[in-house]
């Protein structure tokens, strides 16, 4: 969430590094619902603990933590990693509809499934752009992902390290 529209290396790694400085014992999703829960509100957790002000983020945060928590289960660390890393693999793209939490959208489920292992992409801007000078006019995010996961397949490409050379190209 902290990553959305933000400047990852400048705004989004200095934050995380000192999230896990100071927050070190947190290590599984009911750590976090837990840390977020100890707080007033997702807002004054998200301002504290991460230095962001966005009211809306910060709900939304505490939403897919919530619901996180449930698909994890209550095993030690490795057992719920698992359930973590099962679902991503699992899940579909349009499973994402089923959620309806706010702004958390295709493209932030999409990463929440690349960050759990998923061979998948996020099809933020950069993903668009790409799509789009392959395929010669502007497609969505759900045609960018049409798109890509069957030409990742046909070439042999893990279409997780497409999307981090991409990035890497666009953002950087």
């Amino acid at each position: 969430m902290l990553s959305l529209n933000r400047r990852y290396d400048s705004f989004v790694v200095p934050r995380l590094d000192e999230f896990e400085r100071t927050h070190s014992k947190v290590r599984t999703i009911a750590d976090l619902r837990d840390l977020i829960a100890s707080y007033p509100s997702p807002s004054v957790f998200v301002a504290t603990c991460l230095a962001y002000n966005d009211e809306s983020r910060s709900a939304t945060l505490a939403r897919v933590v919530e619901w996180l928590t449930g698909i994890a289960g209550v095993g030690d660390y490795d057992e719920q990693m698992s359930n973590l890393e099962r679902w991503a693999r699992e899940a579909r793209p349009e499973d994402h509809f089923k959620l309806g939490i706010g702004i958390f959208g295709l493209g932030s489920f999409q990463y929440l499934r690349m960050f759990l292992g998923a061979n998948t992409t996020k099809p933020d801007i950069h993903i668009q752009r790409y799509v789009a000078s392959c395929v010669g006019h502007p497609v969505s995010d759900t045609q960018a992902l049409a798109v890509l996961e069957p030409a990742a397949r046909r070439a042999g490409v893990s279409l997780r390290d497409l999307d981090t050379t991409v990035w890497e190209q666009s953002a950087r």
